[in-house]
C-alpha cells in the first residue's frame, strides 16, 4: 500500500483530516447503486426476491376470418417460458493500514480511535478505491463480456453478461433471437453502410418503433466519421451530427457502450427489453468489515443478473453470436437475412466408398409446412438433394448413397418454408477408395 498512496494524495482528496460523514458499510453499499453506464442508461432495473426471474413470452397465429354463422375458433396461442438467472457476486478485500501508518499519522489529527476499521485511511480506501474499482470492474469486464464461472476468480467470471445472453439466445431451440446474416466484419471504410443495412433488416413492424443499436465506442466514432464524410450532408460542424439512423424519423439510433470496448459486435433491441435484475435492494446486501490483527478485511456479496424480456425483439449479427456464415435466400433485404431459423449440420459418419450418413438439427420456430433436406455434391455449388427428412428426437438424418469412391463431397442442411430457404454451413467429407478387384465390398 505504501507504494500506492502518499500523504499528499490523501490530503489532496480530503484536506488536513478526514471528516466523518457516514459509515463505511453504508457508503460502500450505496456505491453499488451507482450502476455501470450500460445498465444505468439502457436497462430496466427490476428488484426481485428470487434467484431466477421467470417470464412467459407468447406467440400466436392470425385470428381474422370471414364472417359465418358457425363458430370456428382459429386462435392459436403458445406460451414459452423465459428465465433469467441471477448470480451471486462477492468482494473480498484486505488492507494492512499499519504498513503506511508513519506516512499518514499526522493526517489523523483530531481522531484518536485505535479501532482500525474507523481509521481515516481505511475509510479512504473503502470509498475512494474499493467502491470505484467495483464500478470499473462491472462495466469493463462483467456487464457485457462476462461469462459465469464458479471456479473463476476474475470480474469476467462473475456473471453471464450481455454477449453471453446474445449467444445463448441465438442457439435456443425455441424462441431464439434473430441472427442477421450478410453484414460481415465491421470495417471503418463501410461502417456507415453496414449500420444502415443492419437497420434495414429489422422487420417492418419496428420501423416506426424506437430501436437502439449498440456498438463499441471505436465503431461508434467510425460511424460518425463516415457519416461526416458523406457529401450529401450539409454540416456546419460536428455538433450538427446526431446518432439517429437515416430515414427512421429519429426513432432508431446508434449508441456506444463502454462495456463493449474492444469488441466488433453489433446488436439491437427495443428500449426496456434489456433487464437488470437484483435479488433485493442493494441496501440490504451482505457487507461486513473486520479488524483482524494487523489487517482489515472487507466482505461484501450481492445478487444480480442480465437478460432480455423478449428474444424476438433482439437482433445481432452472425459475427457477434458466432453463427455460421451461411448463404440464405429467406426474405432478403439488399442481401441481408434476419434469421429466425438456424439449421446446423454435423460431421458425416459411416463414410465408405459409396455412401455416408449426414445428420443435423434446426434451431428456431419450425412450422408444419417446413421441409428439411440435405443438399450435396462434388463442388461447393452442391446440386443433389436428399428426399424430405423427418426429425427423430430433434435430429434429421440422411444416408447419401451411390457416391463415387475417393471423391470429396460437400453438403449442408437446408430448410424450406414457403419461398424462404435457410441453410447451414457447408461441410465436406471424402469417400474411401474402392475395394480392390476380387475383394469384398
Amino acid at each position: 500500500m505504501a507504494s500506492v498512496l502518499t500523504t499528499t494524495q490523501i490530503v489532496s482528496e480530503f484536506g488536513q483530516y478526514y471528516v466523518k460523514e457516514g459509515q463505511n458499510r453504508s457508503r460502500l453499499i450505496r456505491s453499488l447503486q451507482q450502476m455501470p453506464e450500460t445498465l444505468e442508461k439502457y436497462a430496466r432495473h427490476i428488484r426481485t426476491t428470487e434467484t431466477a426471474y421467470r417470464m412467459a413470452n407468447y406467440r400466436h397465429g392470425s385470428v381474422l376470418q370471414p364472417f359465418t354463422t358457425t363458430f370456428n375458433p382459429v386462435s392459436e396461442i403458445e406460451f414459452i417460458p423465459n428465465e433469467i438467472k441471477l448470480q451471486k457476486i462477492k468482494v473480498n478485500a484486505r488492507f494492512t493500514p499499519d504498513e503506511i501508518e508513519d506516512s499518514w499519522l499526522g493526517f489523523m489529527s483530531g481522531n484518536t480511535t485505535r479501532n482500525k476499521k474507523d481509521w481515516p485511511i481505511v475509510r479512504f480506501l473503502m470509498e475512494e478505491y474499493l467502491a470505484k474499482q467495483i464500478g470499473v470492474d462491472r462495466e469493463e469486464l462483467m456487464v457485457y463480456k462476462g461469462v459465469r464461472n464458479n471456479a473463476g476468480s476474475t470480474p469476467s467470471a462473475c456473471m453471464d453478461g450481455i454477449r453471453k445472453q446474445l449467444i445463448d439466445g441465438a442457439n435456443k431451440s425455441e424462441y431464439p433471437i434473430h441472427v442477421i446474416q450478410g453484414i460481415g466484419a465491421l470495417d471503418e471504410d463501410s461502417i456507415f453502410d453496414q449500420i444502415e443495412k443492419f437497420d434495414e433488416s429489422l422487420p417492418s413492424l419496428y420501423r416506426t418503433q424506437p430501436v437502439i443499436i449498440f456498438v463499441s465506442p471505436k465503431w461508434f466514432r467510425a460511424f460518425m466519421k463516415d457519416r461526416r464524410a458523406q457529401t450529401f450532408y450539409q454540416l456546419r460542424n460536428e455538433n450538427d451530427l446526431d446518432t439517429a439512423i437515416d430515414f427512421t424519423g429519429g426513432r432508431h439510433r446508434l449508441v456506444a457502450l463502454p462495456s463493449m470496448e474492444g469488441t466488433n459486435d453489433l446488436w439491437a433491441t427495443v428500449p426496456d427489453n434489456l433487464l437488470w435484475l437484483t435479488i433485493r435492494d442493494m441496501n440490504t446486501a451482505s457487507a461486513e468489515m473486520q479488524a483482524i490483527h494487523y489487517d482489515v478485511d472487507v466482505m461484501l456479496d450481492w445478487w444480480e443478473g442480465i437478460g432480455f424480456a423478449c428474444n424476438q425483439m433482439v437482433w445481432a449479427t452472425a459475427e457477434t453470436v458466432g453463427a455460421p456464415s451461411a448463404i440464405d435466400t429467406a426474405s432478403p433485404v439488399d442481401g441481408i437475412i434476419a434469421r429466425s431459423i438456424l439449421p446446423r449440420v454435423e460431421a458425416a459418419t459411416d463414410v465408405d466408398h459409396e455412401s455416408a450418413k449426414v445428420s443435423g438439427d434446426v434451431l428456431g420456430n419450425m412450422t408444419d409446412d417446413a421441409t428439411v433436406k440435405v443438399n450435396y455434391g462434388t463442388a461447393t455449388t452442391l446440386g443433389t438433394q436428399s428426399s424430405a427428412l423427418t426429425a427423430t428426437n430433434g435430429k434429421y438424418t440422411a444416408t447419401l448413397g451411390s457416391l463415387s469412391a475417393s471423391t470429396k463431397y460437400y453438403y449442408r442442411l437446408e430448410v424450406t418454408i414457403g419461398t424462404d430457404k435457410y441453410v447451414s454451413e457447408t461441410k465436406d467429407f471424402t469417400t474411401e477408395a474402392a475395394p480392390a478387384a476380387g475383394g469384398q465390398a
